[in-house]
């Protein structure tokens, strides 16, 4: 569909039916999706939206209650704004826009360090910690003011980089089979978030006297 609207001259294209299509809307296609998959979803869709031409007019509506499909849409869109489903107590409701970020919208950056947190101390950590990972680092370099997020990394920074670039590099194979992380490398995300904690002013919860 989106391939034949990009044919801007409407008698070059192979079929009509798409000529009067001025809306495509989603709403909300992550129900029983694991977050792997969740988030390849979220890259494969900004994909299709951007191969689709500007200037033919289309529309893409995507509603969800998600915020890691959310934050994943809105950064590879990179669009300057999105807009929250607000309810009042009259049960009427209101679109309200939001700008920048979206940790604006979701405090996003502090769903990842617990979700990263939980799996660590269930020893589940999989694939997709990595990429979660990734996107902690990535907001914690931005917000300080760093031109790249790999030099957050402690050490020896190539070698954790490495590990990291392995596991989130995006395949568009929503069904490759994945192979679980091993043992050194789950280390690997709990010594990584453990530093970016520790080292960047993450709030650190004080433990209780005895």
């Amino acid at each position: 569909m989106i391939s034949t609207r990009n044919i801007l001259e409407v008698g070059d294209r192979e079929t009509d039916q798409f000529n009067d299509l001025k809306y495509i809307f989603i709403d909300d296609p992550v129900s029983s999706l694991d977050e792997n998959h969740l988030i390849q979803l979220a890259v494969d869709i900004a994909a299709l939206i951007r191969r689709s031409d500007n200037t033919n007019g289309l529309k893409f509506i995507i509603t969800t209650h998600s915020p890691l499909f959310f934050n994943v849409l809105y950064n590879e869109l990179k669009k300057p704004a999105s807009y929250m489903l607000k309810r009042f107590d009259d049960e009427t409701f209101e679109l309200e826009k939001t700008d920048g970020d979206s940790n604006k919208s979701f405090s996003y950056h502090l769903y990842l360090k617990k979700t990263l947190e939980e799996a660590i101390e269930a020893d589940k950590i999989e694939r997709y910690h990595f990429t979660l990972l990734r996107n902690l680092y990535e907001k914690t370099s931005n917000f300080l003011g760093y031109e790249k997020w790999s030099d957050l990394l402690p050490g020896d920074q190539k070698l954790y980089l490495q590990r990291i670039i392995n596991f989130t590099s995006h395949s568009s194979l929503s069904n490759e089979v994945i192979a679980e992380p091993t043992s050194p490398e789950k280390q690997t995300v709990k010594l990584l978030l453990e530093h970016l904690s520790k080292n960047y002013k993450y709030y650190q919860k004080e433990a209780q006297n005895a």
